[in-house]
């Protein structure tokens, strides 16, 4: 498969197309997306009342067999996307690890996952899934603006960006950063406009990562902006 018109190569485009085993660019693209899903899977898991360290195991041990069973081959980007087939194979995996783990305990053998049929405390485990994966994106585009700013010469002026950008009450005044970085009010308005939107960009850049049309970006944004929102 190839990249459609106009679309830059992504880490799912990649993969996709990266079909042989032998394909030396396969593993890494593999390993990129784990990386970015790791945290969401923890958190849905942890949310159906694992422990940290029984998410952990599960994640590590589920991302083993996906990567050993070559799941992603299965995964087809014209039928959702793929943070939904992710997590609809964690599940999948879950359960039949269950099952084996019930049936060696009955012949005295392992406990099975700790997990509870109803979710504990407020929001469901997709909601917590979705909301660290809305993070992780996050995370990482303030990780590529960062870049951006030390790339410049200007890792100072990025700390005081993250201070107002972060939408803490305590957050410092235009006043305050104008004195810190030694410019007129001015330029603070205009190095925090350029940084909102560079953010914005790198935001959609990370989004690209895993989907197959420019077109299919715009919705991840808003999932993305509404999961971070939702309490």
């Amino acid at each position: 498969m190839q990249p459609r018109p106009g679309f830059e190569s992504t880490i799912w485009s990649d993969v996709l197309h990266a079909r042989e085993k032998s394909d030396p660019d396969r593993r890494a693209a593999l390993d990129r997306l784990c990386r970015a899903y790791w945290t969401p899977l923890a958190a849905w898991l942890q949310k159906r009342g694992g422990t940290r360290e029984d998410a952990e195991d599960a994640v590590q041990g589920f991302l083993a067999h996906f990567l050993e069973k070559s799941l992603v081959d299965r995964a087809d980007p014209d039928r959702g996307r793929f943070r939904n087939y992710l997590l609809k194979s964690f599940q999948h995996w879950l359960s039949n690890e269950r099952r084996i783990a019930g049936a060696v305990k009955r012949g005295g053998g392992r406990e099975p996952l700790p997990l509870q049929v109803e979710p504990a405390g407020k929001g469901s485990p997709e909601d917590a899934f979705n909301h660290a994966w809305a993070v992780t994106v996050l995370r990482r585009a303030q990780d590529l603006l960062k870049t951006d700013f030390e790339s410049r010469g200007m890792g100072s002026h990025y700390l005081a960006v993250c201070s107002h950008l972060s939408g803490t009450a305590d957050r410092p005044s235009y006043e305050e950063l104008a004195s810190r970085l030694g410019c007129s009010v001015a330029d603070v308005g205009a190095l925090l406009h350029a940084a909102r939107r560079r953010l914005r960009d790198f935001v959609r850049s990370v989004l690209r990562e895993t989907v197959e049309t420019e077109q299919d970006v715009d919705p991840e944004v808003n999932d993305l902006f509404r999961f971070l929102l939702r309490k």
